[in-house]
């Protein structure tokens, strides 16, 4: 599916650190001048009646810059030190490029926590959409003074497409320091498909100044194309690109992205949630929920793996271990384990529940 008919009425914009920083004798310094021309054309789209939500890496950027380091540290303590630093200062930078434009904003920071609890999840919507009616450009990051492995999102990536899903977002532009996704002769790739592995048009890659890279921003693309959101990489270094993406116009890599979108549930069910387990089912099961949609009842499963609790997403395998969908269980690992085989209530609801073909 094409958007060139599609107006953007909503878009989410997410800003590498590599766009807002640049490298200035022997420290790393923030690129003002960047960042004020990125609000500038913003403020446009704002004028012309779009609505903009921004997510912002730059606050361990601003960190390191303050404290005159020459990189980013590498200890986690260390990082969260230099994000302590840098967030409010990275605020004070958007508030002041938004300012000259009359524009004010507003600060959300998020963790992996704040999205896989689905009251917290909801209410992250709330606010977003109460800032945008205040006229309050929101400006999202992941809360890196307090991240660790089970509560990170990742990268900004990763969040700018669980944003853009979670707030309805019709656009979302990825915006990095190199015109697209590059091909083995340098020249942009124009067009990802939906069935495309990511890791076919990438390297190692990963960004100095932030923790993502390419490979972040296509599998990011991806998750969001899947939920039918118009997805676009360009040179945020680049005068301009904002304006074509808002156009419709070319403006690096595109996504084809699904008309057939996973609802917002089914969405944060598939992409949001990181599975705790799995279970296994024999060829009848297998067949129901594949075929018919039905629910997992745990006459059919033969093997549980893993240590979840009720309301836990799990993976669901044919006989072969591979997986035909995940869901989320009604019952933890233990109850699984002694009721599996046995004639009983549904374990995993097809209403919770997403096939590995719909994503």
């Amino acid at each position: 599916m094409t958007d060139a008919d599609r107006p953007v009425k909503r878009i989410v914009v997410k800003f590498g650190s590599g766009v807002l920083t640049l490298d200035s004798g022997s420290y790393l310094q923030v690129d003002r001048n960047v960042v004020y021309s990125l609000a500038a054309e913003l403020s446009e789209a704002i004028e012309q009646g779009v609505e903009v939500i921004v997510v912002s890496s730059g606050a361990i950027a601003l960190g390191v810059e303050e404290i005159e380091l020459a990189e980013c540290p590498e200890p986690l303590c260390d990082v969260q030190a230099m994000a302590a630093v840098g967030q409010s200062l990275l605020m004070v930078l958007w508030g002041e490029a938004f300012g000259r434009k009359n524009l004010r904003v507003g600060q959300v920071l998020l963790t992996h926590s704040d999205l896989s609890d689905r009251q917290r999840y909801l209410n992250v919507r709330a606010t977003l959409e109460s800032l945008l009616s205040y006229g309050v450009v929101p400006i999202v990051n992941e809360n890196d003074t307090v991240m660790t492995d089970e509560i990170t999102v990742g990268d900004n990536d990763q969040l700018a497409a669980q944003v853009a899903k979670l707030i309805g977002a019709d656009t979302l532009l990825l915006l990095t320091t190199v015109d697209g996704v590059l091909d083995d002769e340098g020249q942009v790739i124009d067009r990802i498909n939906l069935e495309d592995d990511p890791e076919s048009f990438i390297t190692d890659d990963v960004s100095r100044t932030g923790r993502g890279g390419m490979l972040t921003k296509l599998i990011a693309g991806q998750v969001a194309a899947h939920g039918g959101i118009s997805v676009s990489i360009g040179n945020g270094k680049k005068p301009g690109t904002i304006h074509r993406a808002i156009r419709r116009e070319p403006a690096g890599t595109q996504f084809e992205f699904s008309e057939r979108t996973l609802v917002g549930r089914k969405h944060w069910i598939a992409y949001t949630l990181r599975v705790q387990g799995s279970i296994r089912l024999d060829e009848g099961a297998t067949a129901a929920i594949v075929d018919t949609g039905a629910s997992v009842l745990p006459v059919g499963i033969v093997a549980v793996d893993g240590s979840f609790e009720e309301g836990d997403l799990i993976s669901i395998e044919n006989k072969d271990g591979k997986e035909v969908a995940r869901g989320l269980t009604r019952i933890g690992a233990e109850e699984m384990a002694s009721s599996m085989g046995k004639k009983g209530q549904p374990v995993i609801h097809r209403d919770d529940m997403v096939m590995s073909v719909e994503r």
